[in-house]
């Protein structure tokens, strides 16, 4: 499949989506004598991340404030990069902290027609007087360094390097990125810098780092330079390396490709089930964007599937013929045709698995379901409200689900459908009930028949593996205690001996081909999948009944979509150690 090319604005419009997204963060204070090699520097980065994504738009995030952010929105509008600029409040109270020259700057760039302008809005029940200063103004920057945290794919740094311990300042924001969580202490404990010493986690976040002085510091002690900043686990490291890790590379390759996949025609037969309905637009702003990815994942899982199981059924059918072409030429006919046959099986059988392989259909099925159900998830997060209470990628490191070859780009693509904010102006016990009937009572249904699907099909397949050990224990009997009376039965110019022992060959390999069918097509780990999450969304359906206020209905939401989360990754590992485990396993 070719790859396509992605117009950035078009592809863009005016929505959320698929879009890779670098973030910002840096000094208002910039030491001016060093922002020109600053802004080379950046450029350099940033042709190369735009150089990476080929096959989906990209974006640099900046908050316009002064310095920083505003010479990171210059040079990617010089590159025509798309930038969006997220303000922490409404635009009328931003212009509040700025003055001047700045002002100036700032209105300039937040009326340019290339920049779109998102406004993150006030927490509800919080009024413009009760953020003109003070500790309120201070919870509105933290919010869009909660977003930033949450949303960047990677983030950029134009910082001293200094570790203030100050909330919401520069350091504070590169050790939540590489933390992965905006719950860090800021100053509760040391973080130090090093070389890297093989320490590094090199499937996490990453921070490009551009070492840049302040005014109170000019110059700086070594100059500017840029390295990257890499997590180097939990206890307050952080691994320096001067070139980007190779598997974080190939992640963001990874990411790509689904992303040509995404972009292209793949899969847009395959009929679509939306999650969206009118209204949703009200409770959550991105929503319908949330939908449509995940349409598009849901699509090219069961797109994959399709040809993944079209492939195994062909094995199957090979597997079987060609145990009939040598049990015919052993017992009946010793023609050489039918070794022929036998052979050229062998040869086809060997090209498909070479196919498939290479394709991967049976991998990527996998990783697009994972991807679609997250965002099914992540959809009705938004919906409900209670989105914050739940962190997806602390779910992903748990199970190690990204760690597995051709899924580690999972943690990009979710990351794309983070929102600005998860407040609405609906009331929350609406948005509750809309999550409840359309998820909850949806998805406990559809276990509940699921599962009696699948329980009838299993039953069925057990009837016939059961009666193929019964012809085969007849066919052993009939030998030992009516061998010459069979001996003695002629048709078609075989005797009946022969005829016999040629069935009793034909049913243990139907047997194994069938049981070969069940094992690949994991009924048991269905069935186990499905009891699960039936018996998460049943329960969780009557204790949203049961309780007392929205607090309590927002925290079992969030349970169960963790739990929900925990068993499809779990469900997604199985399935991926089944088909790829080794020779030698147990």
């Amino acid at each position: 499949m070719s790859t396509p090319t992605v117009d950035q604005g078009a592809a863009r419009k005016s929505d959320d989506g698929l879009v890779f997204s670098i973030g910002v963060t840096g000094h208002r204070d910039c030491d001016p004598a060093s922002v020109p090699q600053v802004r080379e520097l950046l450029e350099t980065e940033l042709r190369r991340l735009k150089g990476i994504c080929t096959s989906m738009p990209i974006e640099l995030v900046s908050g316009l404030a002064e310095g920083a952010d505003t010479i990171a929105a210059e040079a990617a509008l010089g590159l025509s990069l798309t930038v969006r600029a997220v303000l922490p409040m409404p635009r009328a109270l931003y212009e509040a902290d700025f003055s001047g020259e700045a002002l100036e700057r700032f209105r300039m760039l937040a009326d340019d027609p290339r920049i779109r302008v998102d406004e993150i809005p006030l927490p509800e029940g919080v009024s413009a007087e009760d953020v003109r200063e003070g500790a309120g103004r201070d919870a509105l920057y933290a919010r869009l360094m909660n977003y930033m945290v949450r949303r960047s794919n990677v983030l950029v740094a134009l910082w001293d390097g200094e570790m203030t311990g100050l909330q919401g300042g520069s350091s504070d924001v590169v050790n939540s990125y590489l933390a992965g969580s905006t719950d860090t202490k800021p100053g509760a404990s040391a973080v130090h810098i090093h070389g890297d010493d093989g320490i590094a986690d090199e499937n996490g976040d990453i921070v490009i780092w551009i070492k840049t002085p302040r005014v109170a510091s000019p110059g700086g002690a070594d100059g500017t330079d840029t390295s990257y900043l890499l997590s180097a686990g939990a206890g307050g490291l952080i691994a320096q390396r001067s070139e980007i890790p190779q598997p974080l590379l190939e992640r963001w390759a990874g990411l790509q490709r689904y992303a040509a996949e995404r972009y292209s025609d793949q899969g847009a037969d395959v009929p679509a089930y939306p999650l969206s309905s009118d209204g949703d637009d009200a409770m959550s702003p991105i929503a319908k964007a949330i939908d449509r990815e995940y349409i598009r994942a849901d699509q090219l899982a069961m797109s994959n599937q399709k040809q993944s199981d079209r492939l195994f059924k062909a094995f199957g059918l090979m597997a079987g013929t060609m145990g009939l072409l040598f049990l015919v030429y052993a017992k009946i006919a010793a023609l050489k045709i039918f070794l022929v046959g036998y052979v050229l099986l062998f040869a086809v059988g060997f090209l498909m698995f070479t196919l498939g392989a290479r394709k991967g259909w049976f991998g990527r099925h996998l990783a697009y379901r994972a991807l679609a159900e997250t965002l099914r998830t992540r959809f009705f997060m938004v919906l409900s409200g209670a989105g914050a209470r739940i962190d997806v990628h602390r779910v992903l490191s748990l199970t190690s689900i990204e760690h597995f070859n051709g899924f580690e780009w999972l943690r990009d693509a979710i990351r794309c459908s983070a929102p600005l904010a998860y407040e609405s102006g609906v009331a929350t016990g609406i948005r509750l009930e809309a999550a409840r009937e359309r998820w909850v009572a949806d998805q406990s249904g559809y276990f509940e028949r699921k599962l009696h699907a699948l329980h009838h099909q299993h039953e069925q397949l057990e009837k016939v593996k059961m009666w193929l050990f019964i012809g085969s224990f007849l066919g052993a009997l009939a030998l030992v205690f009516f061998k010459k009376s069979i001996a003695h039965f002629d048709a078609g110019g075989l005797d009946g001996k022969t005829m016999l022992v040629f069935m009793m060959g034909l049913l243990p390999l139907w047997l194994a081909i069938w049981e070969l069918y069940q094992n690949k097509m994991a009924t048991r780990e269905l069935l186990w999948q499905y009891s699960n999450q039936r018996e998460f969304f049943r329960k969780a359906e009557a204790r949203l009944a049961g309780a007392a206020d929205d607090e309590a209905k927002l925290q079992i939401t969030a349970d169960l979509a963790e739990r929900s989360l925990m068993e499809i990754f779990q469900w997604t590992i199985h399935r991926f150690h089944r088909e790829h485990e080794p020779p030698a396993a147990g």
